[in-house]
């Protein structure tokens, strides 16, 4: 195996970024969808909660895109904790074992840009 192989190239990086991140946008959505309950009674809930549920369904398939990517560069995750300083993340790129950590304040602003560029998506 030559040593280009071991390295892990910003691409993956980037992959098991989104691929923490994505689960963690849904299950904001769902809390958020399900706090806004509240307000079933205003005229703009049902234009909201329409609104939440396709960006939902919208990360479905990009989160299945991102499993077959990384099925097809040997990429996996082996553990994911989050905490209160924010998340840390084991994987393994071709055989070779990596980590990272993301603060919580920087996981707020990923999730605000992927959202941003969904909506950019959607309409």
């Amino acid at each position: 195996m030559s040593a280009h192989a071991r390295v892990e190239t910003e691409e993956d990086v980037q992959i098991i970024k989104e691929y923490t991140l994505l689960p963690i946008l849904l299950d904001m959505l769902a809390r958020d969808m399900e706090e806004l309950k509240v307000y079933k009674d205003k005229i703009v809930y049902n234009h909201i909660l329409f609104y939440l549920r396709e960006v939902e369904n919208a990360i479905y398939p990009q989160l299945q895109h991102i499993k077959s990517m990384m099925k097809k560069r040997d990429i996996k995750v082996i553990h994911t904790e989050t905490n209160a300083l924010g998340i840390n993340v084991e994987y393994k790129v071709r055989g070779y074992i990596h980590h990272f950590t993301m603060l919580r304040s920087l996981v707020k602003a990923e999730l605000m840009t992927m959202l941003m560029n969904m909506r950019g998506g959607l309409r």
